[in-house]
């Protein structure tokens, strides 16, 4: 007897249509990337401004705030607009960004430019993580969502070794501000593409209980609303505490690079690079294994990807000491590996405990966590510890604090999952009342 077996990619994509997902992972990559350069380049605009770690860190921190509190707003309007407008204005806006990043003659230029690259990407999570949702089928739900987390890893893989390329050619002091230049003008074919093929599917049906509403919400009512599902509201409360590790790393780790090791913007966007290759490899064979797991003992996930971020934190803050540039590299490649297949796990359970549209207002409040709690708050405290200690101090304070931490916070959502999932799920229509069947005419009896 033949099983049944889920639909590959392709067949997944051709079923939600191919320009939804596809223009997301572009998108999402192209924002990642311009995040990347910022990190390669890190060393290159600090000496050119001359300003400290810590005032750098914060500056460029900056993005990161403005991503999480606009994607509140962004939430609100997915909700009552077509997204696919919210999609075209953002990404033009985030062109304008990289161009005034490039031109930016003071640091109060550079802030707010850095401010308008958050403001330009702030639309992403709450609009692409609903997007996909309502454009593919629930069952294939990891899949998607893995292509869609891989954009991050692919913007990471591609955006130092471009950065440093692009500021290499240069030749300048003032290299970087050509690669940002460079960078505004694949991200506006990019903002034109989304005008001409992107489609908004509208929203998928809601459950009637107390977590939906027939009419889209405030931004308040929603969090009060979301924070009542107690799965949702541990997987933001880890994700809050690994940004700590996740933002703190690559701007030291590209520090440490250039200062122990004198590696230049070139050379430092290679390892990067590198390091990126094998991390979207298992993020896509992660997100095949978590619909397979997802279908047959969904808390299996859960502790999957708890395990996976204590692995992060294990191996980033044992191998942060070695002191050979293959060995640190090779640590930092396996710890981001375990990352990655931990990030796959995030937007499917979300998705999965949320109504559809609260989906929006759901993944604007996880940002608001990773980036505002972890991602700018614990990068300042890390370009601290850095001025006094060094690097190497940073990271493996950052790194072991947020992901033990965030390891036991997500390993507890495996306890009301199946409630949450239960309670979030569409509810069928109420069977029909069964109807007496007439009485058939019996003969007469001659």
């Amino acid at each position: 007897m033949r099983t049944h077996t889920a639909p590959g990619p392709r067949d997944t994509l051709h079923g939600g249509g191919r320009a939804v997902c596809l223009l997301a992972v572009l998108l999402v990559a192209m924002e990642q990337l311009s995040r990347e350069a910022t990190s390669t380049l890190a060393p290159d605009i600090r000496t050119s401004f001359g300003i400290s770690d810590a005032v750098f860190v914060a500056t460029a921190g900056l993005a990161g705030v403005a991503l999480a509190l606009g994607g509140l707003p962004m939430a609100w309007l997915a909700v009552r607009v077509n997204r696919k407008h919210l999609v075209v204005a953002s990404a033009a806006v985030g062109t304008l960004s990289l161009i005034a990043a490039g031109t930016a003659r003071s640091i109060w230029q550079l802030l707010a430019a850095f401010a308008l690259t958050g403001l330009a990407a702030a639309y992403s999570s709450p609009v692409f993580g609903s997007l996909l949702a309502d454009t593919y089928p629930t069952h294939s739900h990891g899949r998607v969502y893995a292509l869609y987390a891989a954009a991050t890893p692919a913007g990471q893989a591609i955006g130092p070794a471009l950065a440093g390329t692009l500021a290499s050619l240069s030749g300048e002091a003032q290299a970087w501000r050509w690669a940002y230049l460079a960078l505004a003008v694949p991200y506006a074919l990019l903002t034109a593409a989304a005008a001409l093929f992107l489609q908004d599917p509208g929203h998928g049906p809601d459950r009637p209980d107390s977590l939906s509403s027939p009419a889209p919400v405030g931004i308040i009512q929603a969090f009060r609303l979301m924070t009542r599902v107690r799965t949702f509201l541990r997987v933001c409360l880890s994700a809050g505490v690994l940004g700590l590790a996740l933002y703190t790393v690559p701007v030291q780790m590209s520090l440490l690079l250039d200062e122990e090791y004198g590696i230049n913007a070139l050379g430092r966007g290679l390892v990067f690079s590198l390091v990126q290759l094998p991390v979207i490899a298992a993020m896509l064979i992660g997100g095949r294994l978590f619909d397979r797991r997802f279908r047959s003992a969904p808390q299996g996930t859960v502790i999957a990807a708890a395990a996976a971020i204590v692995g992060y934190g294990t191996i980033t803050a044992t191998g942060i000491w070695l002191r050979p540039a293959p060995l640190l590299i090779a640590c930092h490649v396996l710890a981001s590996v375990c990352a990655g297949i931990a990030l796959v796990a995030v937007n499917p359970l979300v998705a999965a405990v949320t109504p559809p549209t609260m989906r929006a207002h759901a993944f604007a409040i996880l940002p608001v966590f990773t980036l505002l709690t972890g991602g700018f708050l614990g990068s300042v405290f890390a370009g601290i510890v850095s001025d006094t200690h060094g690097p190497r101090t940073a990271i493996c304070i950052a790194v072991a604090l947020s992901a033990s931490l965030a390891g036991f916070l997500l390993l507890q959502a495996r306890t009301t999952l199946h409630t949450d999932m239960t309670a979030t799920a569409p509810q069928p229509p109420p069977a029909a009342q069964a109807v007496p069947a007439p009485r058939q005419p019996t003969a007469d009896v001659v």
